[in-house]
């Protein structure tokens, strides 16, 4: 009996030995995460390869690399035609990035799996654009906000690097992610209420937060509250205050004679680095911070000057020197260097953590007579506490050059662990982590840490909580709330785009009623008929202003003040030509709306010119409807990019050739029977209506 040969085209087979030759080079020659890493491991510790580069991640933990299903969703590893390629795609073409850039790579390679699985792929070069649109689709369902544009590119790139490369048997034809086009965020609902509850500090907490800062007497607890304190004088990122230098404040005597306090902050995601001013409610409150920080921190400083020169010794702080001419030391002498609680069970549990040996020496019993005690040489604790120096030493972040020694929250070490009298380890150093200040703020209440607030007596129910992510959202909304202008806020929050601010503005619908309520009759706040009130009317500027804006929901250029309780929109979303329409100067993506509008109506009229060259029936009547719409956006838009008109100024469109459902009702009625023309206040009509 004949037996049956598969025949595979040329070309899927080529695909398969792209792959195979792709996976064999990274797996066998490349050395990138260490030439002793285990490539078929699910787990990739590489926090080592990161502390070689001085990354400041791998110092404020450990950076693993997870190719599996996140653990909610059962852990399972990748299949076997995927998770070769995605460990040689990690190893070639990430390793020399940050160590956050794999992040979303791996989000796109489980979404991916995802696919594949389901599609029951056999081998991967069987990949096609309809399992990459499932993967997009897996990615859409895993958001609150229903898209992942940050993994749905690196998805798209993945695609593309495998078309490229020859690894699959259909072409791809340059497939990259469907995003969808979010609708704008409103200001109002249940939604809006959530994500400002999420992202704002609750005003109970930030009470708290000053309470504890005059209130905290124990040093972990004053550097967490000064810390914080520094946070909620300027809207940095976490990891830029941990960057900072000892020498950070910057004094500076401006023009009006006042001595303005800055601080320089370490840039990232493509900022530059920068000096921040404080605003002078606040300077006291970080030079008090500051100064206290310096207290707690100074002891760690030395110690990295100490191990900057004498790389292999043992640092002992004044009141132990004395210990350095000794060759064994006793448990009661080892418990003084490292500061732990005095207990011989304490150090012993020490000891056996560092595989620290023992030795014994003779001793007098005032019973036993002599007797043999547990003691320890110099030489050994001094060969592990040495052996703690961080790696990369001296140097804390390569790239800005930052020492250890310069580092402003370099510790002792242990201080935020339970030993002693609380001031850590004398003889070795460390730094501040990110989970120290998480956990002190309520991030990781399951696992039952304390926070700072129930440490100092606050709250002792432990129901206070807050992220340090925070303080930066709640700085930007009063800023946002203040009118400052988008420039200003990016800058001040170091970003390098004034898109970015919008994603921080947690103003809500109330706030904003406010102030268009009281640009009301302000011509210094207001443009267009809202800056003009009627003389002598029987009631209140306050009250006009709740009649004339009743409420406010923001629109795809502004807001509208338009009262849905009385009758729904009667201009079908043509916000651009509605007399309730408000446009406020200075909010992000606003402008660059009206601009993209500008240019569709100017395309729109070319069009209309056209057909009336053609001599198509009605459109001089398109000509007129569009040349109005483009006079009206060129005269917003000059408005807008005035520099003599402030941010935050709100600007009133004035009237129409265009009339809302009721009004033209109006006019119909008013008409009926009659040859004259009537026109409502503010409105032109060609022609009376019949």
């Amino acid at each position: 009996m004949s037996s049956v040969i598969p025949l595979i085209p040329r070309v899927k087979a080529d695909a398969e030995g792209n792959l195979s030759a792709f996976i064999a080079h990274a797996r066998d020659e490349l050395t990138a995460f260490g030439a002793e890493l285990d490539f078929e491991a699910e787990l990739w510790d590489v926090t080592k390869y990161y502390s070689n580069k001085g990354h400041r991640d791998a110092k404020q933990g450990t950076v693993t690399i997870h190719f599996c299903q996140r653990i909610k969703d059962g852990g399972t590893p990748f299949l076997p035609q995927l998770s070769g390629f995605a460990k040689a795609y990690v190893r070639s073409q990430l390793a020399n990035r940050s160590s956050s850039s794999f992040t979303f790579a791996i989000t796109a390679f489980r979404a991916l799996d995802r696919s594949i699985q389901e599609h029951g792929l056999a081998s991967l070069v069987d990949c096609d654009a309809t399992i990459f649109n499932r993967a997009a689709e897996v990615l859409r369902s895993r958001t609150i906000i229903g898209d992942n544009e940050s993994a749905g590119a690196i998805l798209g790139v993945i695609a593309r690097f495998m078309d490229e490369n020859g690894f699959v048997y259909a072409p791809l034809h340059n497939w990259r992610y469907p995003r969808t086009r979010r609708a704008a965020r409103g200001k109002i609902g249940p939604d809006f209420e959530r994500r400002r509850r999420d992202r704002m500090p609750s005003p109970e907490a930030l009470n708290a937060l000053a309470q504890a800062f005059h209130s905290a007497v124990e040093p972990r607890d004053v550097l967490i509250t000064s810390i914080t304190a520094i946070m909620c004088s300027a809207p940095e990122r976490i990891n830029e205050v941990l960057a900072l230098p000892v020498d950070c404040e910057v004094e500076q005597l401006a023009n009006d004679g006042r001595k303005y306090l800055g601080l320089r902050w370490a840039g990232s995601k493509g900022a530059a680095d920068h000096i921040k001013w404080i605003l002078p409610g606040m300077a006291d409150v970080v030079r008090d911070a500051l100064a206290r920080i310096r207290r707690i921190t100074d002891p760690a400083r030395a110690m990295a000057r100490w191990y900057e020169r004498h790389p292999t010794k043992l640092y002992l702080p004044p009141k132990l020197k004395h210990l350095r001419d000794k060759e064994i030391l006793t448990l009661e002498e080892i418990w003084e260097i490292a500061n732990l609680s005095p207990c011989k069970r304490a150090v012993r549990s020490w000891m056996r953590g560092g595989k620290i040996p023992y030795t014994y020496i003779t001793a007098s019993h005032p019973i036993q007579g002599e007797i043999q005690i547990q003691a320890v040489r110099f030489a050994d604790i001094e060969q592990f506490i040495v052996g703690m120096l961080p790696a990369g030493f001296p140097i804390y972040d390569e790239g800005r050059g930052l020492k250890y020694s310069e580092a402003l929250l370099a510790i002792p070490e242990g201080l935020f662990g339970n030993r002693g009298d609380g001031s850590g380890n004398g003889c070795m150093f460390e730094v501040v982590k990110y989970h120290h200040i998480g956990c002190a703020l309520g991030q990781n209440r399951r696992a039952g840490s304390a926070t700072v607030f129930e440490r100092v007596g606050i709250d002792p129910e432990g129901k206070l909580s807050m992220r340090t992510h925070q303080f930066r959202h709640w700085l930007n909304t009063l800023a946002q709330g203040a009118n400052l202008s988008q420039v200003d806020i990016a800058t001040w929050s170091g970003r390098a785009h004034i898109h970015q601010n919008t994603a921080y503005d947690h103003v809500t619908s109330e706030e904003i009623v406010t102030k268009i309520r009281e640009a009301v009759g302000n011509h210094a706040k207001a443009i267009g008929p809202l800056a003009e009130i009627p003389k002598n009317l029987p009631l209140t500027r306050a009250e006009f202003a709740s009649m004339a804006v009743p409420t406010a929901h923001v629109t795809l250029y502004g807001f509208c003040i338009h009262d849905f309780t009385s009758t729904p929109c009667e201009m079908f979303r043509k916000c651009l030509d509605c007399r309730e329409h408000i446009c406020v100067k200075g909010i992000p993506g606003k402008m660059e709306r009206v601009q993209l509008a500008l240019e569709a109506a100017r395309e729109s009229l070319a069009k209309a010119r056209k057909a009336v060259g053609d001599e198509a029936y009605g459109a001089e009547d398109w000509v007129a409807a569009h040349l109005a719409t483009v006079e009206r956006l060129e005269q917003l838009l000059s408005i807008l990019n005035d520099p003599s008109v402030a941010d935050g100024a709100a600007i009133q469109l004035t009237s129409t050739n265009t009339f809302s459902l009721s009004e033209g009702a109006l006019l119909d009625r008013l008409n009926v029977g009659t040859n004259r023309q009537v026109h409502l206040p503010g409105k032109t009509t060609k022609k009376a209506l019949s």
